[in-house]
């Protein structure tokens, strides 16, 4: 495009801009607003509402609190929700336990019937085998459950997908959790998470999660 093309255009895109601001002003004179009423030109009202109360993640949230013949399983991290909140609503719309609330210690309480406990394991040893079926035929990744989920193998390539690899080990971990927890062989859930560099057999990773932090960072890889 010639220079003076472009210059035109600039001008006529500054000019564009200049009436709808000028427009903006015009509206924003004609509209005023008294309490909780904004009044429109025309004379059209629009009175505000008031935003929802916070939603309550607390057990004050059922009416009728009974939790006689449940079991109660604490889950002290919460994996891909923004917060306890997000992850308390999208449970009890699944209807998947008869109470779930956030505790005083800042975790969260699940009080399921015996039922709801199994369909809880199986649910959660559904979603393992799945990652490790997807992973059988992958050549720069892998993963393997060791020792009833307390132990958690890995090896990876350093090319490979790092949103693909962290989707799938937050996966693995959130239903390692569930899998220890909700089998009732373990009040305090861990994986002893251990990463191998596919390449080198250097291993980059051996921790106690989540007692301990998860980090994978660039200088891991020095050979």
């Amino acid at each position: 495009m010639k220079r003076k093309n472009i210059f035109g255009t600039i001008v006529g895109v500054v000019i564009v801009i200049c009436v709808l601001m000028a427009m903006v002003q015009f509206k924003k004179e004609q509209i005023t607003q008294k309490d909780n009423v904004t009044v429109l030109p025309g004379g059209v009202t629009i009175k505000k509402i008031e935003d929802d109360e916070e939603y309550d993640i607390s057990k004050n949230y059922y009416k009728d609190y009974d939790d006689t013949g449940l079991e109660t399983y604490v889950i002290t991290t919460v994996f891909n929700y923004d917060s306890e909140e997000s992850y308390i609503k999208e449970i009890r719309e699944a209807d998947i336990c008869e109470y779930i609330y956030k505790n005083e210690e800042g975790y969260v309480d699940v009080k399921v019937t015996e039922k709801q406990r199994k369909e809880w394991l199986s649910t959660a040893e559904e979603n393992i085998n799945i990652i490790l079926k997807n992973m059988e035929d992958e050549e720069k990744c892998s993963f393997e459950f060791k020792e009833k989920y307390t132990i958690l193998e890995s090896k990876v390539e350093k090319n490979y997908s790092l949103q693909a690899y962290a989707k799938d080990i937050i996966n693995l971990l959130y239903n390692a959790e569930i899998m220890q927890i909700f089998s009732e062989t373990e009040k305090e859930w861990s994986v002893n998470v251990i990463i191998e560099n596919m390449s080198t057999g250097k291993e980059l990773v051996n921790i106690q999660y989540p007692q301990e932090d998860l980090r994978i960072e660039p200088n891991m890889w020095k050979e």
